[in-house]
């Protein structure tokens, strides 16, 4: 197993990766060069993971030094000049895709003890039957999540997370089918950041206590500063009448009839709509564009968690619904399914 740089107080300590599995592939299948891809936090391990996999396979290693959000976010160039591509950090989506065959997925797990954060979470619920979330750092140690809630006498519920997820109780950024269809009032979810319990307070409606089992922070999710920036973002897209439709380039993002539906929904309402086509939707495209707004069928994050970095407004599907007048009633989370 290779494990994260020993870097003293450095958060790379927090990681396991086993490449065994990798090394096993890329010598069965005689790959000669082999691309490399880490997520940003993880990048300072491309080093050490290209060395390893260097003297363990004898392949040529070419690392992607492009940011890299997700197990969707696979760098297509990377796949066009290597034989096979090491994806570290995400798990691969059960859904598949046309560069499956030449992507492997090495996953990132923490080894943060969640117990502590767990036990100090369950004195926040309020109900004794609750749904568990976590993302794939943590799902490893789903059952002594489960195990802490039954000692508090908590009934912890565990789902499927669809064709996007690996495993159950697996939330992505993108999809939160783990967290729905339970007959629950409430969630906990373990694991680090914001963004993933606040997706599961949106998508759900419920009630959602988080546990970090890194800093031993718990708390109740507050979903509507959240809100307020989104239907802020909503309000300042009104006078919009040049509107940019985003469609991704990367296979586990594209959703091309949907970008078509949004074109053909603002031109019905008299908007001047371009669709356009993009490896990442950065800031300074959308400017040299020239539209006044952008509604983004990629990643859901690129509007929810981003929006600051655009000087124009940058709307999901369902909120240019919404600015339209297509669309009532609560508030409803993109996800890609």
């Amino acid at each position: 197993m290779v494990r994260a740089p020993s870097t003293n107080g450095s958060r790379f300590e927090l990681f396991n990766l086993d490449l065994d599995p990798a090394f096993v592939l890329i010598k069965r299948s005689g790959a000669k060069v082999v691309g490399v891809q880490v997520p940003d936090g993880l990048k300072r391990m491309a080093t050490k993971l290209a060395r390893a996999i260097e003297e363990e396979t004898g392949a040529e290693v070419i690392v992607s030094g492009d940011p890299c959000y997700g197990a969707c976010d696979v760098d297509l160039d990377l796949c066009r000049a290597s034989d096979l591509v090491i994806h570290i950090g995400h798990s691969e989506m059960l859904e598949g895709g046309p560069l499956t065959d030449k992507v492997v997925y090495v996953e990132a797990r923490m080894r943060a003890d969640v117990r502590e954060a767990v036990e100090r979470a369950a004195e926040l619920l309020t109900t004794r039957k609750v749904g568990v979330v976590t993302t794939v750092q943590h799902v490893h140690r789903m059952e002594d999540i489960v195990g802490v809630l039954e000692k508090k006498g908590v009934e912890a519920v565990v789902r499927s997370g669809g064709e996007r997820a690996r495993y159950p109780g697996q939330v992505l950024g993108c999809n939160f089918e783990a967290a729905r269809n339970m007959y629950v009032e409430e969630y906990l979810f373990v694991g680090t950041g914001q963004f993933h319990p606040l997706g599961v307070a949106l998508a759900t409606k419920k009630r959602v206590v988080a546990a970090d089992p890194v800093t031993g922070d718990v708390s109740v999710v507050d979903a509507l500063p959240m809100l307020k920036r989104r239907y802020g973002a909503i309000a300042r897209a009104g006078d919009a009448s040049q509107i940019a439709v985003l469609v991704s380039k990367k296979p586990g993002q594209q959703r091309m009839d949907l970008a078509r539906e949004m074109v053909n929904l603002g031109r019905e309402h008299g908007k001047k709509m371009l669709l356009v086509y993009l490896d990442r939707a950065e800031p300074d495209a959308l400017v040299n564009l020239g539209v006044d707004a952008a509604v983004c069928t990629a990643c859901p994050r690129i509007a929810l968690d981003d929006q600051a970095k655009y000087q124009i407004p940058v709307l999901t599907p369902p909120e240019f619904e919404v600015l339209l007048g297509e669309r009532k009633g609560d508030y409803l989370l993109d996800e890609i399914e």
